[in-house]
Formats: structure tokens, sequence, C-alpha cells
């Protein structure tokens, strides 16, 4: 039974969950015993790796796709379809992949190097450019290709035959086989995408599977769908989930009463939930790479103004925001940059520590740009859009910057504009706004992961942001500075102060964390601070006897 609902109540939800079964509660019932039902607090976008963003898009890729590299725990990734390690060349340029021999599709083809290829080409291809091209600008003439000045079969990919993959880089890349773990880097079935074109991914009979599991029971319109194991995966033995219910549901009350009820094995909890189950055992609060922030519209008036961008990172308090309102683990954001996401290559001191807290809450330092960017602006009043998703979190913190920003800039008036998260997106899409919350959190932990958001011409930025000085110095980083690790840290490290402190094109606001409601017989489901987050392939269930 499939049910097209906006937010579901608890009924509507509760109803939604009983049709897919009652996995985990019937000990007498293998099939139901290895069966769990998780949630999620968006809409699944999209089953093509290629086009996806949106972390429920690539979080339901992860588990049914597999790279080179797949995620391991703590963090980590191990081999996932290459056999071994790859041989690179002395100049670190060059990486030489085997992909596994029984290494297969769910419809039976053989995972090859041309898959990687036609993957990877078209990412970049400006026809059919991916949302996360940019991460692939590592790989020799990538981001010539994107920008239109070559041709992809330029790209630095070639099958040297069906299980040999060849990746030439435009410059040594020390984080590279981290990359490769990425949902970005997922491949897609070449014969398969080829045949259906732009209908690839749009419903789980539109794609093929080559990962743990596969999906059924979807298409663009609904909120729910079916995870099963994949049968054809190459390391099937050791996937101990048969199937994973996914229901998108944004209600933490809905959530909290279905887990209490044994109709739910996992779930994200926000405050004031958080609160009441700190002292039990199936809360799980794990740090995660995450940055909410504020993205201001650079290309259009007000938040064109550098001091009406200002005024604004300065005018919010952080602290009392994750005290008061998410008190979920999460914490004021120092920068642009989370804390725990990398260290002084020769210091040995975090990103986070030696950058300082940039742009901090400060009013009288806020009310001073205020007044510089009003006389700029010709007014002595301003209306500005704040545009989010419409998940509990988003509106929680949209209220709240609306209520600081109104109270401490006098002549300010703040409108919040909740949408779906397909919605914001489409609408960021077209540069119709002011200002926008979301939150990101890449996939492997480097400076540049979170730096390259705002190069000019990136496709991740909302914003359109683009400035010369901060594009020489990331530049110099990853290219001049590549093999200079202190050197290179400097670049990254002036490089946030500028976006943040002098360009103040983004305006961070707290590092958040997994707070999850996890059934005490669900184990080993891993959740890396900066990369896929419900990843179940190591997962184990046992139902109490």
């Amino acid at each position: 039974m499939k049910k097209k609902l906006g937010i579901l109540s608890l009924t509507a939800l509760s109803l939604v969950l009983a049709a897919c079964g009652n996995g985990g509660t019937t000990a007498d019932n293998e099939e139901a015993a290895k069966s769990i039902k998780v949630t999620v607090n968006g809409e699944l976008a999209s089953l093509d790796s290629i086009s996806s963003t949106d972390s429920p898009s690539q979080n339901t890729i992860s588990n049914v796709m597999e790279g080179l590299y797949r995620p391991a725990d703590k963090g980590s990734n191990e081999l996932g379809v290459a056999a071994e390690e790859p041989t690179v060349s002395e100049d670190g340029l060059t990486y030489t992949f085997t992909i596994r021999d029984d290494a297969d599709w769910s419809n039976g083809d053989p995972v090859t190097a041309q898959d990687f290829v036609y993957t990877y080409q078209k990412t970049v291809t400006p026809e059919t450019i991916g949302g996360n091209a940019n991460k692939f600008y590592v790989i020799k003439n990538a981001e010539a290709i994107a920008n239109g000045e070559a041709e992809p079969d330029t790209l630095g990919v070639k099958a040297i035959d069906d299980k040999t993959l060849e990746i030439t880089l435009a410059s040594p890349t020390t984080y590279f086989t981290d990359l490769l773990a990425t949902p970005y880097y997922l491949p897609v079935n070449h014969n398969v995408a080829t045949e259906l074109g732009s209908d690839y991914g749009t419903s789980s009979e539109n794609a093929v599977y080559n990962g743990p599991f596969e999906v059924s029971d979807w298409n663009s319109t609904e909120i729910e769908w079916t995870l099963t194991k994949n049968d054809e995966y190459w390391d099937a033995d050791n996937v101990d989930l048969d199937q994973i219910d996914w229901v998108m549901s944004k209600e933490n009350s809905t959530n909290v009463n279905l887990f209490e009820g044994g109709e739910l094995q996992y779930t994200e909890i926000t405050t004031p939930y958080v609160q009441e189950y700190q002292d039990s055992d199936v809360l799980h609060i794990e740090p995660k790479g995450m940055i909410g922030y504020m993205e201001f519209n650079s290309q259009s008036s007000p938040t064109n103004n550098v001091h009406f961008r200002r005024a604004i990172s300065q005018a919010y308090d952080k602290e009392a925001f994750v005290d008061a309102i998410l008190d979920d683990g999460s914490q004021a954001a120092g920068g642009w940059i989370p804390s725990e996401f990398g260290s002084d290559p020769e210091s040995g001191i975090d990103f986070r520590e030696e950058n300082g807290d940039l742009m901090t809450f400060d009013l009288e330092a806020a009310q001073e740009e205020w007044a510089l960017a009003l006389e700029e602006l010709g007014t002595d009043t301003v209306e500005i859009e704040l545009l989010t998703s419409d998940t509990d979190t988003s509106k929680a913190t949209s209220e709240y910057l609306q209520a600081q920003l109104q109270t401490n800039l006098p002549g300010l008036t703040v409108t919040v504009r909740n949408v779906p998260l397909k919605s914001r997106q489409a609408i960021t899409g077209t540069g119709e706004f002011d200002i926008v919350y979301g939150t990101y959190n890449p996939s492997y932990a480097d400076p540049t992961a979170f730096l390259d958001y705002f190069v000019t011409g990136s496709s991740l930025s909302s914003g359109d942001f683009s400035d010369a000085t901060y594009d020489e110095l990331m530049t110099e980083g990853k290219t001049t500075n590549a093999l200079d690790p202190a050197a290179r840290w400097d670049n990254f490290l002036a490089a946030e102060k500028y976006l943040v402190e002098d360009a103040a094109a983004v305006s961070p606001i707290y590092q958040g964390a997994y707070a999850n409601l996890i059934d005490p017989n669900l184990d080993n489901v891993i959740n890396q601070p900066n990369g896929v987050a419900q990843y179940y392939r190591a997962a184990t269930y046992n139902v109490a006897e």
C-alpha cells in the first residue's frame, strides 16, 4: 500500500509501516527477524549517483551501489569492488586498479572498468554535469571538460581492459582514495544507463545495483522505499539483513512513538527527545562533520552587500542556539570547517583550534556593519526572506534566527519560508532567494571538502559566490603547494578566514551530531562523521528470544 502524503500523522505513518510488515518483532519468522524499518527526514530524489546531491538519496545509493572502496567503521574506508590496493606511479599521479572478478550488477552484468569511465565522464560533461562535478577536478582534464574547454574522452580515466582501470590525476592528491569511497564516485552500469537515458534512476526498476542491497517499490513520487539483500553482491555472505524499509518522516513525535511501539528500529531525533532519552541505552550520539549554515545570494541586493552579510553573521548567538534550541550534542560552529576534521601536518593542532572562532556573536560589531550596510543601500529598512526546508530542525532554526536578527538589527524584517527539501533545492537553483539555511556534510576529511564549496563556478554553492582572492588561495593550496603539506595547510587556513570574515559569503551556525534511537538488537550500523550515514552492509539484527 502506497500513500502519497506530505507530513505523516502518527496514524497514517503507522499504516504505512504496518503495510511493510512487522519486521523484527517475531522471532519465529526468520525473514521478519532480518527485516528492519528506519526513517529519513527527506525524500529519495534519485537513484542516479551522478545527479544526486541530497543526503537521503546519497545515503540510499551508498547502500545499493559500491565503488572501488566502501565505507568502514570509525570514519575509515576499505576495498570495495577493487580487488587490491592500486599501483601508484612514482609521481603520485596515476592509479591503476584491478576490479574484482566476482563483482557483478544485480542483473548479472559484470562490473567493468568501462562502468567507471562512463560514470566519471558523464559527471563532468557539460550537458550531463553532476551536482558534485567539482569533486572530480582532481582528475586530469576534469575541470577543463566541465568548463567546455576539452572533450570528455580526454578525462584522465581509462579502461585498460574490462577489469583494469587507470586514473590519472591533475596533481598529487593525498586524499584521493578517500574520495573514491564517497557517493560521488559510485559507478552506474553503463549499458543500462545508456539504454534508459534520462529515465535512469527515476524508479527502482530503472536502475541496477552492485552493492549490498537493491531498491524495490519506489518511484520519484513515493515517500517510502524498500531495500532488499542483493544476492549478486560479491560479499553477500557477510550481509545479515534481508530487508530495510525506509520511510520519510519529519515528525519527531511520530517517530518516537513508533519506535517505542517497536515499529521502528532506527530513527533520528532532536530536542526535546534527546533530553528525554539521555539516560537510555537506545540513544546513540556520535560526532558529525556537518555544518549548519546560512548562505547568502551574492548576486542580488541586499545580500550582495558585504556589510549586510557581516552584520547578519554577527547578530545572533550561536552558543544560545545550540544550548536552547538543539541541545542534541551539536556545538557552536567556530568556522566553515568543523572541529576534529583535520590537523596541522607539522604541529598536529586541529584546524578549528588553529584558525580560531570566526565571526562570533558580537552585537556592537554587527550593528556597526548594519549601519554601513543601510547607508550603502540608501534605506532605513530592509525586508528579506530566509529559505529553509520543512524539517523540525529547520523550522526551529529559522524561527530562532528570525527572532535574533529582527531584534538585533533595527529596521530588518525577516520572512521565513519553509518548504520540502526538493523544493528548497529547486528554488536555490533558480537564484530566486535572499538567504538559505542548510546543512553540509562532505564525504571525506580534508579542508578542500568544505572550501571547494565556494570556489568560482562550484556547482554546490547556491549563492554564486565568486572572489579572485579566495580562488587564488585555493589554487595555490591544491596545485602550487600540493606537495608541500605545511604551505598547503597555510593556504587553507587563510582561505577559510577570508571566506568567513572578509567576504562573509557564509555564516556557519553549528556543527551537528548524530542523535539516533536504535533498537538494542540492531548493531553495527555505520555513521561516518564525514561520509555515509545509515550504512547497513555490516549491520546485524538479532531478535531477543
